[in-house]
């Protein structure tokens, strides 16, 4: 949730009117030319939120003591392993080569996983302390779409949850590491090795960031 121009008058508006109530009952003598100021302090404070929404809260100097969420924006190289067995074959699938486009705010999270059959994208999410007390955990939600010319056939939309953990720097995580389960009774881990500043919301294009992957076919 962020907070709007009607929040934040509400906020100030009530710390106003105890601070003049406090100053009343010291006898300190307040008039109304003392509360002209207001709508400029609330359009100040408007346009804080809505850079400290979008921009300041990923400023290194603010992690750990003032802002507790780690940077997490960008396309992630993934490595994802399935112990899903093909009904048709009775056999396993080999290591996946997938990517996973972050977009971040302070108070949003959206993680985008494109491989080359589907694609995923969080329905719920919250990012929480690890429990190990270094770094984080993301716990999440998620609908997986396959691409139209597989359903019916081998495979479903599904939906399943995950949890992933940080490591490295708590403010820019340089590797994650994650599990998951399904509705469709399979499980499976994951590994972020790597990633670069822009955001990719195609298979192909998340491909190309990556030098060792874009020569390989």
């Amino acid at each position: 949730m962020t907070f709007s121009r009607l929040h934040i008058s509400v906020f100030l508006g009530l710390a106003v009117a105890v601070w003049w109530l406090v100053l009343l009952i010291q006898g300190t003598s307040v008039g109304w030319e003392h509360f002209r100021p207001f709508s400029i302090v609330v359009g100040f404070l408007v346009l804080l939120g809505i850079a400290f929404e979008k921009l300041l809260w990923r400023q290194h100097w603010l992690q750990g003591w003032f802002v507790k969420r780690p940077d997490l924006r960008g396309t992630w190289r993934v490595e994802l392993k399935s112990d899903w067995i093909n009904p048709k074959t009775g056999e396993g699938v080999p290591l996946n080569i997938c990517y996973v486009g972050i977009q971040q705010t302070l108070s949003t999270l959206q993680m985008h996983l494109m491989t080359k059959e589907s694609e995923s994208w969080f329905i719920a999410n919250r990012i929480r302390p690890s429990p190990s007390g270094n770094g984080y955990q993301v716990v999440g939600v998620y609908t997986n779409k396959p691409h139209m010319h597989l359903r019916g056939d081998r495979s479903e939309i599904h939906q399943g949850a995950l949890i992933i953990d940080t490591h490295g720097p708590s403010a820019r995580p340089e590797t994650l590491t994650g599990e998951y389960w399904t509705d469709r009774k399979t499980t499976g881990s994951m590994s972020f090795t790597s990633r670069v500043p822009m955001v990719s919301t195609r298979f192909d294009d998340a491909k190309h960031l990556f030098p060792s992957d874009k020569a390989s076919k």
